[in-house]
């Protein structure tokens, strides 16, 4: 059972027998790329948003579901993926805002269809892939059409039925090569790598005594899916969060294929303590952040820096500034140190010396959040809405 359980509602599990009766070879995937059934049910909109602006000048937009997957391309774009089995694609041009929504019909359980929970998401150049919770865990995968939309149905390029399967987060490392990551299977995390865009991947195994690989976990070490925050990567350099009963950093430098793990003292050894984020600046420079989902007030032990690539790590803002958080982030340009903050129920915070200080911005709660790659937008997403701020508003 993975720690987190709150922030992991799990799915009915999927007969693996009805799972291989819904899925039909697809002409245009690899003989290993199975199509998920999908019918009439297949739907997209297209239409103009409608923002409200609070008075710290967040753009908010209403959106039915959990958000916690979020993807920011350009200062003004984004795609999201949620627990509606939706992907949204927000693009912001001119005075004028399109959102495009895409679903298609999710799995069968039993006599129904439910649609699959999105906690991770990575963009390609041409393909967007998500990574949807709960066992069977699935790894989907859709192109991007020249409108903006995805081709639906989404393909499920990856599958594991292992009834503690559970995926937590994904990344793109370069237009070829992607990771993502999950819970204990066996031994060790559960790391999956793809070298061709998602089409297909490879599970890598636990480390032995004869083999190299993925680490063996602890007792309790898992995973919390909060905000698609537990890769990063600098480089040829890929880093993986863990929490719950062990709160560990593990680090490849060869673009994840064998990794060391190195311990954090970030307060751990309950199901819900731990790391729930993580980002890098640089190969050197990396801030992780969590805490106890159960005392969100806490403000011991829950955000740490590293100087040194991950191998040792600093307790920093003990006793001040905010406490439990779901995701942290650096600017992009901003040489480590302006970052923002952001959890629920805490709003958003802010740091402008790398994480030894804060100032609170808003009270406006998120799940996550990503930097636009030239750092002049922080896009937001959260329960029922997504949201963008110019970091002018922050004063930067």
């Amino acid at each position: 059972m993975a720690p987190g359980i709150r922030f992991k509602a799990k799915l009915p599990q999927v007969n693996a027998t009805v799972i291989a009766m819904l899925k039909i070879p697809s002409k245009s995937a690899r003989p290993n790329t199975l199509l998920l059934l999908a019918l009439p049910l297949i739907a997209f909109s297209c239409a103009p948003l409608d923002w409200k602006v609070d008075h710290q000048g967040i753009l908010h937009k209403p959106m039915e579901g959990s958000w916690r997957a979020l993807e920011a391309t350009a200062a003004g774009e984004a795609w999201l993926a949620g627990s509606t089995g939706e992907w949204v694609h927000v693009i912001l041009e001119d005075q004028s805002t399109t959102v495009h929504r895409m679903k298609d019909q999710g799995v069968m359980v039993g006599d129904s269809l439910v649609p699959l929970h999105f906690r991770g998401i990575a963009v390609t150049s041409d393909a967007v892939l998500g990574t949807a919770i709960a066992s069977p865990a699935h790894i989907q995968r859709a192109p991007i059409l020249g409108n903006g939309t995805i081709k639906l149905p989404r393909q499920s390029t990856w599958v594991l039925s292992d009834s503690a399967a559970f995926m937590d987060a994904i990344l793109k490392l370069d237009e070829q090569t992607l990771i993502a990551m999950g819970d204990r299977i066996g031994t060790c995390l559960c790391v999956v790598r793809s070298e061709d865009g998602g089409r297909s991947w490879s599970q890598l195994p636990c480390a032995n005594f004869l083999d190299r690989g993925v680490p063996q976990a602890m007792p309790g070490e898992a995973a919390f899916a909060a905000s698609n925050g537990n890769l990063a990567a600098a480089g040829d350099t890929v880093w993986m969060l863990s929490g719950g009963g062990a709160s560990r950093i593990y680090r490849s430098t060869d673009r994840g294929l064998n990794w060391k793990v190195f311990p954090t003292p970030l307060l751990q050894g309950g199901t819900m303590t731990g790391g729930f984020s993580m980002d890098f600046a640089d190969a050197l420079h990396g801030i992780i952040w969590g805490g106890n989902w159960e005392d969100k007030t806490g403000q011991s032990r829950r955000g740490a820096t590293t100087q040194d690539g991950g191998e040792t790590w600093e307790l920093i803002s003990e006793g001040t500034g905010p406490g439990y958080a779901s995701s942290v982030r650096y600017r992009p340009g901003s040489g480590g140190r302006q970052l923002a903050l952001v959890g629920t129920p805490g709003g958003i915070d802010l740091s402008e010396d790398g994480g030894q200080s804060w100032r609170h911005f808003s009270d406006s709660a998120f799940y996550t959040a990503r930097f636009s790659p030239d750092g002049k937008a922080l896009w937001l997403a959260g329960a029922g809405k997504f949201g963008r701020v110019d970091v002018q508003e922050f004063g930067w």
